[in-house]
C-alpha cells in the first residue's frame, strides 16, 4: 500500500522501535526505504568529517539490517539543512514519499527539534500518513490492536480505508467516541443512543471486511484525557487520527484534543491527511 516509506532517523534509543513499526506496517518486499538523516551543521556534513564517518557507519548497519529483513531496495539520504522539520519536507517532497516514520521524545540527534509541540509542528505540517513513534510502549506487532477516535465525520474516519487494505495484518479495532459537554443526564442517554447506532454501524462494516472490532463510548472527561486513558486500559498498540486543513498550515482533527494526544499518550500514533493519496 505504502510504496515509498521515509524513516526520519535521528538514531535515537527509539530507531530500533521505529524499525519495528515499519515492519508492521510495510510488509511488501517491494517497498522502496528511504533513511534520511537531517545534518544540521554545514561541517558535519562532509565526508571527511568525524560525524559523516560515525553517523554514516550507523546508518549503513540499519540499511544492512533492512536489507536482510528482505527488503532490497533501500536508500541513505544525507541532507544538509539546519532547520531538520525544513529537511524532513524537502527530501518528502523530492522523493515523493508516501509514508512517514519518526520518533518524538527521543535522546538523539535531533532531542532538542522532536519534543513536546514542535512534533506536533512536524506531523501538521507535512501532508502525508505520518508515524509518531513514541517510548512508551513496545510490542512485536503495531497492528494488533487499533485505537481510532471518532467523531463520525468524514474526516475522523479516513483511516478506514487504511485500515481495509491492511485487513489480513489486522488484530482489532477499537472504536472510540467521547461525548463532552453535555446538559443533563437526557441529553447524554440522547448523545449515547444516537453514538451507538453509528458504532454499530461502523463495527459491522469491519465485520465485512473480517477485521475484529468493538467500540466504546466515553463521557465525563477531556476527550483528549478520555482517549489517552483508553489507550493504556485496552492495551492499544497504535493509536490512528485525522487531519483537517484550516488555511496554510494544518491542524489536526481535534485541534487540541489531537494535540494532546500527541502530547501525552506513549503509544505511537498514526496521522493521516485530510484527502487520501491516490494510491
Amino acid at each position: 500500500m505504502f510504496s515509498r516509506v521515509m524513516l526520519a532517523l535521528d538514531l535515537s534509543e527509539l530507531t530500533s522501535r521505529m524499525l519495528d513499526v515499519f515492519y508492521s506496517i510495510c510488509l511488501s518486499p517491494e517497498t522502496e526505504v528511504h533513511l534520511l538523516h537531517v545534518v544540521k551543521k554545514p561541517e558535519d556534513y562532509a565526508k571527511t568529517s568525524p560525524y559523516y564517518k560515525k553517523t554514516y557507519s550507523r546508518l549503513n548497519g540499519l540499511a544492512q539490517d533492512i536489507k536482510n529483513a528482505g527488503y532490497d531496495k533501500v536508500e541513505i539520504l544525507w541532507e544538509s539543512n539546519p532547520d531538520v522539520l525544513n529537511g524532513i519536507q524537502k527530501a518528502v517532497d523530492q522523493y515523493d514519499i508516501n509514508l512517514l516514520i519518526m520518533a518524538s521524545h527521543g535522546k538523539g540527534l535531533w532531542a532538542s527539534t522532536f519534543r513536546g509541540s514542535s512534533t506536533f509542528n512536524a506531523v501538521r505540517a507535512i501532508d502525508i500518513p505520518t508515524l509518531v513513534v513514541k517510548g512508551d510502549y513496545k510490542c512485536s506487532d503495531y497492528l494488533q490492536r487499533i485505537l481510532l477516535p471518532t467523531d463520525f465525520s468524514r474526516k475522523s474516519l479516513i483511516a478506514l480505508n487504511f485500515i481495509r487494505n491492511l485487513r489480513e495484518n489486522v488484530g482489532e479495532v477499537i472504536f472510540v467516541h467521547v461525548i463532552e459537554g453535555v446538559r443533563g443526564d437526557d441529553e447524554l442517554l440522547e448523545n449515547k443512543e444516537m453514538a451507538e447506532d453509528m458504532l454499530v454501524e461502523l463495527c459491522n462494516e469491519m465485520q465485512n471486511f473480517g477485521i475484529k472490532s468493538r467500540y466504546v463510548i466515553a463521557d465525563g472527561g477531556a476527550a483528549s484525557k478520555e482517549i489517552c486513558k483508553l489507550a493504556e486500559e485496552e492495551n492499544c498498540s497504535i493509536v490512528i487520527t485525522g487531519k483537517t486543513g484550516a488555511g496554510p498550515i494544518k491542524g489536526l482533527l481535534m485541534g487540541s484534543t489531537a494535540q494532546n494526544i500527541l502530547l501525552n499518550s506513549g503509544r505511537t500514533l498514526w496521522v493521516m491527511p485530510d484527502e487520501e493519496s491516490d494510491e
